[in-house]
Order: structure tokens, then sequence, then C-alpha cells
């Protein structure tokens, strides 16, 4: 291997390494070279850079994770709660006691308290506090100095009627929907990136053949230029016809100019997608497509097919996911709604064990021994007269229930229009493909007559180039007509949802990011 060979070898890799462009498989290298570095890039493998790099991917990726999280922080509202308290005091009052003379009485107290406590999934609660108090009391009556008392209770609420049940998962409940609809929102930017990349590779390929024709174009045009001159030098020729000859000419070098200007363009609105870099790394690729379009038509889908993908679409596309998990969200709201109309009546227990004496040990002791054990039960009962406020926002909720039922219904006559158009576009992109097949067919036949007639002098440059403009506008309608056949295709494709599936996009990255850290 040449040290030139070695020395752009590494200027390659240093190019990937320093821009962030991924390492190219064996069947899309970079071909090495002083100008530009060529990316032979497959449909395929530009979707596949797009959804790894396409900085709109990117920075929807963190709707799901978002999401997630507060799913996470709606059910928190279930984990345990530590508590704790402390507090020491000293009080001094004046004796009352006539024995004890004039003078104070001083008591000194000590009280601590740990507790745990936790929402129940049912709706009810429940509690457990330990209680530990010392009391030094400066009455020489008292019987305990000091006195020393540990206790624990237990509390549980339960709600019979108003909250009773999953009510109290509802939030949850909303937060995994967000989960959902945060999911498909992503589905659906990817599908719309994806179509975007196809539209944007089609058009770059269609730029690559209008510029390819524009070159042939000129190349005729250079021919007959030297034809007329040299007729002209050998005096069978006249003026006019090199005047013509070198104004087609001249015309047709401004044609590739605007031609490559267009393959420019669509280029870096491609790359924009799949390699967003500095411009100077832009600036340092040559795309170079190798799919060729409308290879596959005689195999797409037909206007016969609405009801199967119309199908496939109303049960596939991410945005009617979105729209089902809004619809259950308002179901829930409407659940809430509804029960706070109902009273509430709730059950209240609670049972508790204490014990004292004047060392802590022995007061401990006493209290599990259950030297007074104390337990109550009861109901709590309330109710808003009228019920008018929740009666009012259970209205709302239900109204708003149904406008996400119309709006579901409203996407799916979109979706249903969506399908139809893009199925009519194959039939239409397919029918002005076979027809400008044809047409350049005719061209090519009808220039190749006019050029012999020439050769017998029985034609000038002038009506060549009309019959060669003519192949040239039948070479752009035809290759045009295969670019926006494969491009009505992915639009189909984008219709039902399945972009990603279709050319064969792992996602399952994205999808499962929920849980894992990211």
């Amino acid at each position: 291997m040449s040290v030139r060979s070695v020395c752009a070898s590494a200027a390659i890799v240093l190019l990937v390494l320093f821009a962030g462009l991924p390492v190219q498989a064996e069947d899309d290298p970079i071909l090495p070279g002083d100008g530009p570095q060529v990316l032979e890039l497959s449909l395929a493998r530009a979707l596949a850079l797009g959804a790894e790099a396409n900085i709109g991917l990117q920075e929807a990726s963190y709707a799901a994770p978002i999401a997630w999280q507060g799913r996470v922080a709606a059910d928190a509202m279930f984990d345990t709660l530590l508590t704790a308290d402390a507090n020491a005091a000293r009080v001094q009052t004046p004796s009352t006691f006539s024995f004890l003379g004039v003078g104070t009485i001083t008591d000194e107290n000590l009280n601590a308290s740990v507790g745990l406590s936790r929402m129940l999934r049912s709706g009810g609660s429940v509690s457990l506090l330990y209680r530990y108090d010392r009391l030094d009391a400066g009455n020489p009556l008292a019987l305990f100095r000091p006195a020393v008392t540990n206790g624990v209770s237990l509390e549980a609420t339960q709600p019979l009627m108003r909250g009773a049940g999953d009510i109290a998962l509802a939030d949850v409940r909303r937060a995994q929907n967000d989960v959902v609809a945060a999911k498909a929102g992503y589905r659906t930017t990817l599908e719309v990136t994806l179509l975007t990349i196809a539209e944007r590779y089609w058009d770059l390929v269609f730029a690559f053949a209008n510029l390819d024709a524009r070159l042939k174009s000129e190349e005729v045009a250079q021919e007959l230029l030297d034809n007329a001159l040299a007729r002209q030098k050998a005096e069978v020729g006249t003026p006019l016809d090199v005047a013509q000859a070198r104004a087609g000419l001249e015309r047709r070098r401004s044609e590739v100019l605007e031609a490559e200007n267009l393959r420019d363009t669509m280029q870096d609105q491609l790359l924009m997608l799949i390699l967003p870099f500095g411009p100077e790394v832009r600036e340092a690729i040559r795309v170079s497509p190798t799919d060729t379009p409308g290879a596959n038509s005689a195999t797409l889908p037909s206007r016969d097919d609405v009801r199967r993908y119309v199908d496939l679409a109303i049960k596939g596309r991410p945005e009617m996911i979105a729209r089902r998990a809004e619809i259950s969200t308002a179901g829930i709201d409407v659940k809430v709604a509804h029960d706070a109309i109902r009273p509430r009546l709730d059950v209240v227990g609670r049972v508790s064990t204490d014990g004292l004496d004047n060392v802590f040990g022995d007061s401990l002791g006493k209290m599990l021994d259950g030297q007074a054990v104390s337990g109550a039960i009861g109901l709590q009962f309330s109710l808003f007269l009228g019920q008018r406020g929740a009666k009012a926002s259970w209205l709302a909720a239900a109204w708003r229930r149904r406008q996400a039922t119309l709006r579901q219904r409203d996407l799916e006559n979109s979706i249903v229009v969506e399908v139809r158009a893009a199925l009519r576009d194959l039939d239409t992109a397919r029918g002005q493909y076979a027809a400008g097949s044809a047409e350049v067919t005719a061209a090519e036949e009808g220039l190749r007559g006019e050029r012999l007639k020439l050769d017998r002098g029985k034609s000038t440059p002038f009506r060549v180039l009309q019959q060669e403009e003519d192949l040239t506008s039948a070479r752009q309608r035809v290759s045009r007509a295969a670019a926006d056949l494969s491009i009505a295709e992915a639009r189909l494709y984008r219709s039902v949802g399945s972009m990603a599936e279709r050319y064969s996009i792992d996602t399952s990255k994205w999808e499962d990011c929920c849980g894992t850290g990211r």
C-alpha cells in the first residue's frame, strides 16, 4: 500500500471520528480520493443514519422517558412515609400546695416519636406510630419520678363510598396514558422524519438524473457546434448554422450549472437530516445514491387495496394510539368526577398499647406485655348539600371525553383521506412513469432521425437542437415520475404508520427506554 493511500485512509478515519460520522458498512463505503469524500448511500442506509443522528429525533426521544418519570412520580404517592420528631421542655410553675411553702415546681419533659404511614391502593391509609415520653415532675406527690411512657399505635382508614376502590390509582393511570402518548408521539416524529429523508433521497436521485440529462444535452450541442464549424470550413454550412449551434451550447451549459446547483441543494437537504454536522464536514462529503427509483413499480399496491391499507392505518398509526390514550385519560377523569358526587363515608380504626414505669426498659416491657391496650372504630361521614360543584365537574369531564372521541373520529377521517390519496398518487406516478418511458423512446428515435437528416443536408442544427430538447425534457419527466413513484410508495407506508417496519429501522432502543435509566 502506498504512502498516499495510507494518508487518505487515515484522513477518512479522522473525519469519521471528529465529525461523529458512523463507520460505514462494507456495502456503503466512503470512497477515498483527492476531492470531496464520496458517500455511496442506499435509501435504507440513509434512513438508518437519520434514525441515529437526526437532531429532531434525538430531541423527541426524551419525551417518553420524561413521561415515564411522571408515572414514577405519580406512583410514588404509595411509598412509605417516615416521620420523626423530638422535643425537650423545662417548665417552672409557682407552687400551689400549702405544705410546700413558697416556691416553684419544675417539670422536665422529653418526648419523641417515630412513625410510618402509607397510602393504600384501595384508597385508604395506614400508619404506625411509636411514642416515647419521659416526665421528671417536680411534684413530690408524683408516683413515678421520672415517669417513662412507651406507646405504639396503629391507625387505619378505608373509604366505603367516595374514594373507594381504584380511584386512588387515577393519577397513576393518567401518567401511564401519558407514557403511551409520548411513545406514540415519538413514533409519529420518527415516521415523519423517515418520510422526509426518503423524499429528499429520491429528490437527490432525480437531481442526479436531471444533471445527467443536461450533460448529455451539452454533449449533443457540442457535437453540433463542432459539426457546424466543420461544415462551414468545408463551405457546405452557413454562419447561421454555427450561430444556432453555439447559442444552443451556451444555453445548455447554463442549464448544466442550474442542474448542478439543484443537485447540491438536494444533497445539503439530505445531509442535514442524516448527518447534522458542521458546514465544513458537509462540504467534504459528496453523496452518491445507489438505489434506482421506480424499480418495483409492477409490484406496488393499487387503489383496489384501499380497504386493507385503511384498516392497517386505523390500527397502526401512532397518532391513533395517542388518541386512544387521550380518550382513556378522559374516561378516568369522568370516573373520578363521578366518584366525587358520592358521599364521603370512611371507616376509621385505631389500636394502641402503652407501658408506664420509671425505667425505660421496664416501661418498654410493659408496653409489649399490653399493660394498657385500647382500641376504637368508627365512621366518618361528609357530604356537600346539593353537590353542585361535583356535578358540574362531572358534566364537564363527560363533555371533554366526548370531545376526545370526536377528535379521534376526525383523525380517522383524515387518515382515510391520506391513504386514498397515497394510493391515487401511486397509480398516477406509475402511469406517468410508463408514459414517460415510451416518450423517451420516441424522442430518441426522433433525435436519431433528425441527425441523419442533418448529415444529409436536409435539416439544420436548430431543428436537431429542438429534437434534443424534446428528448431532454422527456428524460426529465420520466426521471421525475420515477422519483415521484418511489416517494408515493414511501408516503403510502407513512400513511399506515409502517415506515420503520418497511425499511427495517430498529426502534426498540427508544420504545424500551422507560425504566432503563435512560
